[in-house]
């Protein structure tokens, strides 16, 4: 198949294609057959269509939460990225896995097309909407186009190349974060070169493949918290910008602020990080200085000024709440910036879904969720809660679920869209010397080919570290 030339930054020919099945099909659902925007959107699919010079039939398959036109990936563009998510859902809920639109595509008349995407909606009117699509299109005699079924695409080598290399990112960022605050510690001063190049790395793969960082920000190392949660909530917090549409150099500096947020915790006594009881009155205000005393490190790194200007204002506020409560106290009411209001949600989740001396039982994923969600309007900010809330899913990656069979669960994996959605699990199994190994991996919506009630139901979440497993040895 030949492509069309592109404008230096104009959309990729598998982007307009995708854009004008999108409007297509949002032009339809809202207006009436002889409206002349659904003639416009018609039209302007079967042209663009028409204009690729198939050499076989067009493809267009749902894998793992990714969009794949012609084998090739479908990426997570700023100017796409919405419309993306918005046709994940659309696949999702009808159960479709791909489509396959043949040549005689060409030659069908603008009215079987428009039957054909007015079936495609109403396809959720039956139990299984993918079978009753394909009937239906069988009944109207619609022969170009056909519903691919099926076990979803493989994912290529080049995805388990990326999940090395986003997992030897993560911990180079770990040991980058580590190396600033040893170099703090021992001579006031660290370059920002080393930690700048792993968030560009990190940015890279949350444009491939985001559910591969999140399972990621799953990692709760204990005995290097400070650490691994600076590293964490930079991951949580890219992620959230990426589904915000942040451009790439936004998010470049929005996960150097998740990684030296917390900077100013190397002036704290480690017998106060490390206290397991109540912190006293004089203790907690130590501790509330550690925004202000990030703002004076990051001052002190080895960075251009444009950098340092960037990666100021977020780490002081991380602490500040949404209705302007919280520590440091402003003596001016002015709210809080965007990437401050991301940071503040980072921080929060991976610190409550994680051990501490001061509390040994954290909460699950999806309980900290809820405690967050509550909490939406007064201490985070609503919009963005519920934005990070739709991408962590139901059950987010790494939550630990037990069921009625008594198998345990870890959640690995989750297609975004629709909180009703469910995840896929790897199953742990003991192996006969008092340790669990890696099981089957299976959808929680599988049905009982007998009774077509769900093979497994959820008795309660736990988070991973309540029973001492370490979500890496199985998410990685």
């Amino acid at each position: 198949m030949s492509r069309p030339e592109q404008r230096a930054k104009g959309p990729t020919w598998e982007e307009s294609l995708f854009q004008a099945f999108y409007r297509m099909i949002q032009t339809i659902r809202i207006h009436q057959d002889n409206n002349e925007l659904v003639r416009i959107c018609l039209d302007e699919f079967h042209n663009t269509f028409s204009k690729l010079d198939l050499e076989d039939d067009l493809v267009i398959q749902v894998s793992e939460g990714r969009f794949y036109i012609q084998g090739e990936r479908l990426q997570f563009r700023k100017q796409i990225i919405r419309l993306i998510h918005a046709m994940l859902d659309f696949f999702r809920q009808r159960g479709l896995q791909g489509l396959r639109f043949h040549t005689g595509l060409l030659d069908a008349p603008m009215t079987e097309l428009l039957t054909f995407v007015r079936l495609m909606i109403r396809s959720t009117e039956g139990e299984e909407p993918a079978v009753w699509l394909t009937q239906q299109l069988e009944g109207h005699q619609i022969p170009w186009v056909s519903i691919i079924k099926g076990a979803e695409t493989k994912r290529r080598r080049i995805d388990s190349d990326l999940r090395k290399r986003a997992k030897t990112n993560y911990f180079h960022a770990l040991s980058s974060v580590k190396e600033v605050a040893q170099k703090f510690s021992l001579q006031g001063y660290a370059g920002v070169r080393k930690a700048k190049r792993m968030v560009q790395n990190m940015v890279d793969c949350v444009g491939e493949e985001e559910s591969i960082l999140l399972a990621l920000s799953s990692i709760k190392e204990y005995d290097d918290y400070t650490y691994s949660h600076s590293v964490n909530v930079a991951v949580l917090a890219l992620c959230l910008g990426n589904r915000l549409g942040l451009s790439r150099n936004s998010l470049e500096h929005l996960g150097i602020c998740g990684l030296f947020h917390d900077l100013g915790k190397v002036e704290i006594p480690q017998e106060i990080i490390n206290k397991p009881g109540r912190l006293t009155e004089n203790e907690r205000e130590e501790v509330q200085k550690h925004p202000l005393a990030s703002v004076k490190q990051i001052l002190k790194l080895h960075a251009t000024h444009d950098i340092k200007s960037k990666i100021l204002l977020a780490p002081f506020e991380h602490h500040i709440k949404y209705d302007l409560t919280g520590y440091p106290e402003l003596l001016f009411k002015k709210n809080v910036s965007l990437f401050g209001r991301i940071l503040q949600i980072a921080d929060v989740y991976d610190a409550i879904t994680s051990p501490r001396a001061y509390r040994p039982t954290a909460l699950s994923p999806d309980q900290a969720l809820v405690t967050m969600l509550e909490s939406s309007g007064t201490d985070f900010d609503p919009i963005l809660m519920k934005v990070f809330a739709t991408m962590m899913g139901t059950y987010p990656v790494g939550t630990l679920l037990q069921f009625d069979t008594g198998e345990l669960g870890l959640v690995i994996d989750y297609l975004k869209g629709t909180a009703a959605k469910k995840p896929r699990i790897v199953l742990l199994e003991e192996d006969g010397e008092g340790n669990l190994k890696r099981g089957d991996v299976v959808e929680l919506s599988e049905k009982d080919s007998g009774t077509g009630e769900s093979r497994r139901k959820v008795v309660k979440s736990l988070n991973p570290t309540s029973l001492g497993i370490r979500t890496a040895d199985f998410l990685l």
